[in-house]
């Protein structure tokens, strides 16, 4: 998929490829284990008295796929993910692809390491009453192409804020983290494929969830430029929410940021949810920060107010094509400032 500007440094451009076309693409790819129901494994309902254990056998599991893991207890339980070697005498394995414990419910993502059958255990040994479970599992085959098109069009969407903004490089790319994380590092945007996986099986919506990881893709690329430019804010996540706002009104994304923040206000069990799986980090949205970001996005003013900061950073080509065609969030004596001041510095450095 080709994210090239029709037009070079045009804003209007950049404001419908950007974000739609990366974002798109980006969810046809980290969507491919949600939406491949024809290889959905099972969907097993389980009673397991005190003292007792019971494991799902998963045959035959290709090299590389990567199995969902959703279990719902009506009680505490010990969860348990193994290959057929650690299976036969679960309880002294010492290396099980997942092991953990729920009292209603807990979901897991695994790459499977070798072809064979693999099981998911669930252990009620310790436990004095009976416990009914439900075990959700899908699976699909991983695919070299695909993750290499995902890494791809995470540069790409680097290229293109490049066509917006002078920094430094960042590297970016896609991982299989092996637990819930939204990304991986700090020195670029390293995006988890889990996050999408939990996102989705929270949110139970393909729009939904581009919208809530639209947001976590600008609150990351907010982060990497404040860094960049050494903003006195840039480890602060409250500026990073504020800017990333401000980046999604500017590429036309408005919609987007006002469905994240309405959707998690109105359902926080949602984001109670997500919050649990992925501890204290910036992402998914807590209620408070949602709320946050409505009121900035109501501001019909703040993207204009950012001007200052991010003027000075921004492509010389850009600032003059919004000096002959301003947008709403343009202030013209700032663009014509600046490009002042580079056309003064260049016949000096001349």
């Amino acid at each position: 998929m080709s994210l090239t500007l029709t037009r070079p440094y045009d804003i209007n451009s950049c404001v419908r490829s950007l974000p739609a076309r990366v974002f798109f693409a980006i969810l046809l790819w980290m969507l491919w284990l949600s939406s491949a129901a024809a290889e959905s494994l099972a969907t097993v309902n389980l009673d397991i008295p005190p003292g007792k254990w019971k494991s799902i056998r998963l045959k035959n599991l290709p090299r590389d796929a990567v199995v969902a893991v959703q279990v719902v207890s009506n009680g505490g339980v010990a969860v348990a993910f193994l290959d057929s070697r650690d299976h036969q005498d679960f309880s002294r394995t010492s290396r099980p692809l997942f092991l953990g414990r729920l009292e209603k419910r807990v979901s897991f993502a695994v790459s499977i390491p070798a072809k064979g059958d693999y099981f998911v255990v669930l252990d009620n040994r310790s436990g004095q009453e009976p416990r009914a479970v439900t075990v959700m599992v899908r699976a699909a085959r991983a695919s070299t192409n695909q993750a290499r098109s995902a890494k791809e069009i995470l540069s790409r969407f680097e290229q293109q804020l490049h066509q917006i903004f002078v920094f430094d490089p960042f590297p970016t790319g896609v991982k299989q983290c092996g637990r819930p994380k939204a990304f991986a590092g700090t020195s670029g945007i390293f995006l988890c494929a889990e996050y999408v996986h939990y996102l989705y099986d929270v949110l139970k919506d393909q729009k939904r969830t581009k919208d809530a990881l639209s947001f976590s893709l600008f609150h990351e690329a907010a982060r990497a430029l404040l860094s960049k430019w050494n903003h006195p804010f840039s480890a602060n996540e409250e500026m990073a929410d504020e800017f990333a706002t401000v980046l999604m009104i500017m590429v036309n994304q408005k919609s987007r940021v006002f469905a994240t923040a309405e959707y998690f206000i109105k359902n926080p069990s949602a984001s109670e949810t997500l919050l649990k799986l992925f501890g204290d980090g910036p992402h998914p949205l807590s209620v408070q920060r949602a709320r946050n970001i409505l009121s900035w996005a109501r501001d019909p003013q703040l993207a204009r107010k950012w001007q200052k900061v991010l003027v000075p950073h921004m492509q010389t080509a850009l600032l003059r094509r919004l000096q002959h065609q301003p947008t709403p969030w343009t202030d013209l004596s700032l663009v014509e400032n600046e490009l002042l001041q580079r056309s003064s510095r260049s016949k000096t450095a001349i």
